[in-house]
């Protein structure tokens, strides 16, 4: 491996390692939500959940695109979309 590709590799490491963080905190800011939807009068305690749902929904999409150009890049070489 070159050390332009490395560094490419690490970098798309990073970034997977990031959004798979986000995607951690909005999961478990989405549970909190559901378990605590039932104390809040409606609207608001299904607006939290709904809201705290689509967040999750995302950073998992963003997490997926992360994780899936980090895995052409590392196991076929593709080189990443220029951002």
């Amino acid at each position: 491996m070159t050390p332009g590709r490395d560094a490419l590799e690490n970098l798309w490491r990073e970034r997977t390692f990031a959004a798979q963080q986000r995607h951690k905190i909005a999961r478990a800011v989405c549970a909190k939500a559901l378990e605590e939807q039932h104390d809040v009068p409606l609207p608001d305690g299904s607006l939290a959940y709904r809201l705290a749902l689509r967040d999750e929904t995302n950073a998992l999409a963003e997490y997926r695109r992360v994780l899936g150009i980090f895995m052409d890049l590392a196991l076929k070489g593709k080189t990443p979309p220029e951002e």
